[in-house]
């Protein structure tokens, strides 16, 4: 089993080659919906990489994450999430609790295109 840091730079470095530019890591000249878009993008990912090694005939460590990717892609998950995460930005930019509540319910309401 891979140590925690290492696994963590490892599904970063994974994360950032499969996705590629048009996900690109939040930069100085981030919005709040290309942070939060990041931010659940990231969660759904994780979770889902979570789910396949808890499996009884789970993938090798090393290929989690891109499998959890292509999936992430293969299911246009990207597209609902887009859409979710900027009605949620636009209607509770101003307040945080509230973003905040608006963003887990899209992690929520989308995890479920991942689990068979």
């Amino acid at each position: 089993m891979m140590h925690v840091p290492l696994l963590k730079r490892h599904m970063q470095s994974q994360i950032h080659n499969a996705i590629g530019d048009r996900f690109s890591l939040p930069s100085q000249d981030a919005t709040t919906q290309s942070i939060a878009e990041h931010g659940v993008r990231c969660l759904l990912i994780f979770e889902y990489c979570y789910f396949l090694l808890q499996k009884e005939k789970s993938p090798a460590e090393q290929d989690v994450i891109p499998l959890a990717i292509k999936e992430y892609k293969d299911f246009n998950v990207a597209a609902t999430v887009h859409k979710a995460v900027e009605t949620a930005v636009q209607q509770h930019d101003q307040n945080v609790d509230e973003l905040c509540q608006a963003l887990l319910q899209v992690v929520l309401e989308n995890s479920y295109r991942f689990f068979p």
